[in-house]
């Protein structure tokens, strides 16, 4: 079994496919390096809410994500 990995790394890319994470576990890369992985929960205008592992809902704005990965199982 193999890994897939789909990464948005351009601001309108993340912008207009968030919507298709709804439910799944995503990274998501922030403008300090720092990464971040959970579920998404919510995609708003001009943020998205993502629950940890740690089952806290936070909230990013999409000015502070420099990247999204998504892995799937092929």
């Amino acid at each position: 079994m193999r890994t897939k990995q789909l990464r948005l790394n351009d601001a309108a890319q993340i912008r207009k496919r968030m919507g298709e994470f709804l439910g799944k576990q995503i990274n998501i890369v922030l403008t300090d390096s720092t990464v971040m992985f959970g579920e998404l929960k919510k995609v708003n205008d001009g943020e998205i809410v993502l629950r940890n592992m740690r089952l806290e809902n936070i909230s990013y704005p999409f000015a502070a994500i420099a990247e999204v990965y998504f892995d799937t199982k092929v």
